[in-house]
C-alpha cells in the first residue's frame, strides 16, 4: 500500500511541478518578473511534501518535517540571493555557485540534527531578515521585461517535464529519508532552479536576476508562514483542513508580497 501511495505522490508531484513551472513561465513572459516571481514563490514543493508525508507516513512525521523547514527554506532564499549577486558574471557561474552554496549549507543543517522548532524558526527568521535587507537596500537589480519570444506547445511541454522531474526528485528524497532530511528536501530549490533555467533561455540572465526579488519576497511571506500553520494545524485540524487553511492564509500574504516587491 505504501508503494502505491508513494507512486501516486511522485506522479502528482511531477504533474504539479510541470504544470506550475510552465504556467509561471508563460505568466512571467506576459506579465513581467514581479507577477511571475510572486507566483513562483507560492507554496508548491514544500506544501505537497508535507501533505504526502502525512498521507504516506503519518501526521506526526509531517509535523516533524516542518521543524527544520523554516531554516532550510531560508537557505533556499539565500540561494536566490547568491544567484542574484554572482549571475552578474554569467548565468552558469551564478547558478553553479548558488547551488553549491545551498548544498553545503543544507548538508550542515542535516549534520546538525536540529530538533528544536524555536531554534529553527528563529534562525530562519534571522536569515530571512538579512536576505530581505540585502534585496531592499544593497542589491541593485535590473527592472526589465525582456524580449518577447514565441514558443509553442512542445517547448512548454519539454520545460514542464524538466521541472516536474526536479520536483519529483525532491519529493522522493523527503519520503525515503528521516523527518529532518524530509524537511530539508521539502525546501529543495527545484521550482526556483527550473524557473531560472527556463526564463534564462527565454528572456536572458538579466531577466532572471530581476525575478529573484519577487521570488524571495513571496517565499518569505507565503512559504514559511505556510509551514508554520501546517506545524500547528495538522495535529488539530487534520491534514486536509490544515492544508486548506494554510493555503487560505498564503493567498493574502502572496498579495502582500506582490505589493512589497513592486
Amino acid at each position: 500500500m505504501l508503494d502505491a501511495l508513494l507512486l501516486i505522490r511522485l506522479v502528482l508531484a511531477f504533474a504539479v511541478g510541470a504544470i506550475w513551472v510552465s504556467a509561471i513561465t508563460i505568466i512571467a513572459d506576459k506579465k513581467g518578473p514581479v507577477v511571475g516571481g510572486v507566483l513562483g514563490g507560492f507554496p508548491s514543493t514544500g506544501a505537497f511534501s508535507f501533505l504526502f508525508i502525512a498521507i504516506n507516513q503519518s501526521t506526526e512525521a509531517a509535523v516533524n518535517a516542518t521543524i527544520v523547514f523554516p531554516l532550510a527554506f531560508s537557505i533556499t532564499n539565500a540561494f536566490l540571493l547568491s544567484y542574484a549577486y554572482f549571475s552578474k558574471k554569467g548565468f552558469k557561474k551564478g547558478l553553479s555557485i548558488s547551488l553549491l552554496t545551498w548544498l553545503i549549507a543544507s548538508t550542515l543543517i542535516v549534520a546538525s540534527n536540529i530538533q528544536n522548532y524555536a531554534i529553527a524558526l528563529g534562525s530562519g527568521a534571522l536569515i530571512s531578515i538579512v536576505i530581505y535587507h540585502m534585496f531592499t537596500r544593497k542589491l541593485k537589480l535590473p527592472n526589465c521585461t525582456g524580449e518577447r519570444k514565441n514558443y509553442g506547445f512542445s517547448g512548454v511541454l519539454l520545460r514542464g517535464i524538466g521541472a516536474g522531474a526536479l520536483v519529483s526528485a525532491s519529493v522522493l528524497l523527503s519520503q525515503i529519508g528521516s523527518p529532518l532530511l524530509g524537511g530539508v528536501a521539502a525546501a529543495l530549490p527545484a521550482v526556483f532552479t527550473s524557473t531560472l533555467i527556463i526564463l534564462n533561455k527565454l528572456k536572458g540572465t538579466e531577466f532572471t536576476r530581476s525575478i529573484t526579488k519577487p521570488l524571495v519576497f513571496s517565499g518569505i511571506f507565503t512559504v514559511i508562514p505556510y509551514s508554520i500553520t501546517v506545524h500547528y494545524l495538522y495535529p488539530t485540524a487534520g491534514i486536509w483542513l490544515g492544508t486548506l487553511f494554510s493555503y487560505m492564509l498564503a493567498i493574502p500574504l502572496a498579495a502582500l508580497s506582490y505589493y512589497i516587491a513592486k
